[in-house]
């Protein structure tokens, strides 16, 4: 031995200092040495450790003896030792539950998924794929599938039957990589735009464990639509003892699935349904029964057509300043009694009025809440009753208007009536009943103005008008029951369409063909160009459509930036139809080629090349479907600059 090195020997240590674990079962020490007998591993096993049982010269190092240099100090060959020691025990406690775990634990043996479409509309059958597979080298057992539905699921069939109720189903074992399915039927009845999760939890057992595994998969799913477009006409007020109406109207779409249903109207004490018990039925509606003592009703075979359904009512008193009206459309469940599914519901408030004079305003022939256009003129009348049993004197009638887009210029009244800001006041000055108003006395004031053209928007304001009428009596405090019913009219979206017939396109380039004008016994091809412009509220259910004159052909050539151009051959009708324009698409194009060859009897007229063009589309936000007709094109090609003549056929 040299001087400057010293030799520690060390006694053979035990590893329970370093490791800490509960001692495994005779099971768990069986497979320990099953796996170690394994050749392979136990190679791997060497070679793992003899890594670290060599020097930085590839040489083997005797763990039991460590040589410490004199010069680095008794604490540095204390440390080293420590260091030493920490790394071998880890190593050996690293590998040790490296084993046990691999041998012991199953590494995911089981698969369990769901496969079924993300998105379907209301009432809509579709099925449910529930997959699982033993993924392990032992077979499991024990098997048991637990599946929670939806709460608006409706379960129509499954395959296989399920072994307990209509959700669970017990398998006794899958063997090694074998693999089965659960298929179930059924359907979403709940709102649009909600989603709706399945879950499923599988419990099994390995073949060589005695404990108890747990598998668990979810899937979500979205009702997109309901196929079926509803619309509200009502007031946002009622007049206590006095009529009012609720006129409900529903759409059928070309993918509907909820052809029967009921109307179920939830009303307060203080408000009583008139078309009650009497069943109810019109050509629009084709089968309504009143259920007997509820205020629902039952609708089946809606047909194509929009279907109108309308329910009376009356506030008897006034108990608190506003009602809320629940209207709910529910799908009854199938041989279940009193259980229904809620896929619709319109909460309509109303503002309740108790006056001496009964004052009741009616805009455009209606007392309700209506959509109106831009450019419209509305036309007022102003019912007024003196209910009381006193005679009413110096009455003042005011009309208060609040909206941005009146025209106060075009204000018209055979009655006068004085404007102050956005109100119109009648006194006796203008109307001279008015000075006194004996009991059951009155009269009605009518009045017209229109709303602003199209403008540009301002989305930071209400586009609607609110009308209603305040009075004072002399010798009364004017207060909030001297009101009338308020009628709010919402302003449809500024949907505009440009329609365009061209023989040159913008920029002179010819994109027709054939002799201008027109010649009999000739063919002259000329292109439609649509624009769509909209930017105020979303549109559903977009038409645009005309029927092909005679001597008028279909030229094809058609492309649509959003939706798509049709033709039919045996009604010569041509339709644009998009089912949904939001307003972050601001502008749509479309453009197609028709053919034009006229006959003798077209000779030295003006051919009518597009009758008038049909637009139909549903307002989103006011719930209302827009019509409009545009004006008949000619063979005077009058969108067409570059076209001279007076278009008469040659």
């Amino acid at each position: 031995m040299k001087n400057n090195e010293i030799k520690i020997k060390n006694s053979a240590s035990s590893l329970s200092e370093f490791i800490k674990k509960p001692l495994p079962s005779d099971e768990e020490v069986e497979a320990f040495e099953k796996y170690v007998a394994d050749e392979t591993k136990e190679n791997e096993i060497k070679d793992s450790l003899a890594k670290i049982y060599r020097d930085d010269t590839g040489n083997k190092v005797d763990i039991k003896t460590m040589t410490v240099k004199h010069k680095r100090g008794f604490f540095f060959n204390l440390a080293t030792f420590v260091i030493v020691m920490f790394v071998f025990g880890g190593a050996v406690y690293a590998a040790y539950n490296y084993f046990y775990l691999k041998i012991n634990s199953p590494k995911q043996p089981v698969s369990l998924n769901f496969e079924s479409a993300k998105e379907v509309a209301a009432g809509e059958e579709f099925n449910y794929s529930l997959n699982y597979k033993n993924e392990d080298q032992v077979s499991i057992k024990n098997i048991e599938i637990r599946v929670n539905y939806p709460e608006n699921f409706i379960l129509l069939a499954s395959d296989p039957a399920p072994s307990s109720g209509n959700n669970v189903w017990e398998v006794a074992s899958l063997g090694s990589h074998r693999s089965d399915i659960i298929k179930i039927k059924g359907k979403l009845v709940a709102p649009a735009d909600t989603s709706h999760i399945i879950s499923a939890d599988m419990t099994y057992k390995p073949e060589n464990f005695s404990s108890e595994f747990k598998k668990s998969a979810i899937f979500e799913t979205t009702v997109n639509d309901l196929g079926l477009d509803f619309s509200f006409i009502n007031s946002s007020s009622a007049l206590i003892n006095e009529e009012n109406e609720i006129i409900v109207k529903f759409k059928a779409k070309d993918q509907n699935y909820l052809d029967n249903f009921r109307i179920n109207a939830d009303f307060p004490s203080e408000v009583e349904i008139l078309n009650r018990p009497a069943a109810t039925s019109t050509a629009s509606v084709p089968l309504i029964k009143l259920e007997e003592g509820k205020s629902a009703w039952s609708i089946s075979n809606l047909g194509k057509n929009e279907n109108e359904f309308k329910i009376k009512f009356k506030v008897k008193e006034k108990k608190q300043p506003d009602v809320i009206l629940k209207i709910k459309f529910e799908l009854p469940a199938e041989n279940q009694e009193k259980k229904y599914y809620l896929f619709y519901e319109k909460d309509l408030t109303y503002e309740i009025i108790k006056s001496d004079l009964n004052v009741n305003l009616i805009i455009n022939g209606s007392p309700l809440d209506q959509a109106v256009n831009f450019g419209q003129i509305l036309n007022y009348s102003i019912n007024y009753t003196n209910k009381g049993d006193t005679l009413m004197k110096d009455v003042i009638i005011m009309a208060v208007l609040e909206s941005d887009f009146l025209d106060w210029q075009t204000f018209k009244s055979e009655s006068g009536g004085k404007l102050s800001g956005n109100a119109i006041s009648w006194s006796k000055a203008e109307i001279p009943a008015l000075a006194e108003l004996p009991s059951g006395a009155g009269g009605v004031i009518d009045f017209s103005i229109k709303i602003k053209a199209q403008a540009t928007i301002d989305l930071s304001k209400a586009y609607q008008i609110k009308s209603y009428v305040r009075y004072s009596v002399a010798g009364k405090n004017p207060g909030d029951e001297n009101q009338s019913n308020a009628v709010i009219n919402r302003i449809n979206s500024d949907f505009n369409l440009t329609e365009q017939l061209r023989y040159f396109s913008d920029d002179n380039i010819a994109v027709g063909s054939g002799p201008l004008p027109p010649k009999v016994g000739q063919t002259t091809s000329l292109k439609i160009y649509w624009t769509i412009e909209n930017n105020l509220h979303e549109l559903n259910s977009l038409q645009i459509s005309f029927a092909l004159p005679a001597n008028i052909k279909w030229d094809g050539k058609n492309i649509a930036s959003v939706g798509g151009i049709g033709y039919d051959s045996s009604n010569g009708q041509v339709t644009w139809q998009i089912d949904r324009l939001p307003i972050t698409t601001y502008k749509a194009q479309a453009e197609f080629n028709i053919s034009v060859t006229p006959v003798a009897s077209d000779r030295n007229t003006i051919m009518v090349i597009l009758p008038g063009t049909n637009i139909s589309a549903l307002d989103t936000d006011t719930g209302t479907r827009i019509y409009k007709t545009l004006k008949a094109k000619t063979s005077k090609l009058e969108d067409d600059k570059m076209v001279g003549g007076d278009g008469v056929v040659q």
